[in-house]
């Protein structure tokens, strides 16, 4: 697969970058279905930068993750039960061999501003959190 240079996508920024990828700011996301269940997210700035995406509410309807209010100010979502569907929650995938074998970190969930296109993973405090929630039940 080639890289993405992010001229024909809207990039996201993340301030940040991801844990382990300071460096990968800029990332575009990229439908791997028809459907727009399973992205890609993938960083302009860094080709080794990929990870595996899935829009929270298809999988998991009920997760409502509270991000700090620093978080949500630096996105420009002072409240994310009233950011108008500004706010996309994104959680990362672990593939696994099917569906079935395949899981989310509920723990670390990618926020998104889809109207600024900013973004960032936010590492929550709530041990309840799963780092590997399956995908089907």
């Amino acid at each position: 697969m080639s890289v993405i240079d992010g001229t024909d996508l809207p990039v996201l920024e993340f301030a940040d970058g991801i844990p382990g990828f300071p460096a990968a700011t800029r990332f575009v996301l990229v439908r791997l279905d028809d459907a727009g269940l399973v992205l890609d997210l993938q960083s302009v700035d860094d080709p080794t930068a990929r990870f595996v995406v899935v829009p929270s509410v298809a999988f998991f309807p009920e997760y409502a993750p509270e991000i700090d209010d620093v978080t949500a100010r630096r996105l420009g979502l002072a409240d994310l039960d009233t950011a108008d569907g500004a706010a996309l929650v994104l959680l990362v995938v672990t593939v696994g061999a099917s569906l079935a074998e395949s899981t989310a970190n509920l723990m670390a969930p990618i926020v998104v501003n889809t109207a600024a296109q900013t973004a960032a993973q936010v590492v929550l405090d709530d041990p309840s959190l799963s780092l590997r929630a399956p995908l089907a039940a």
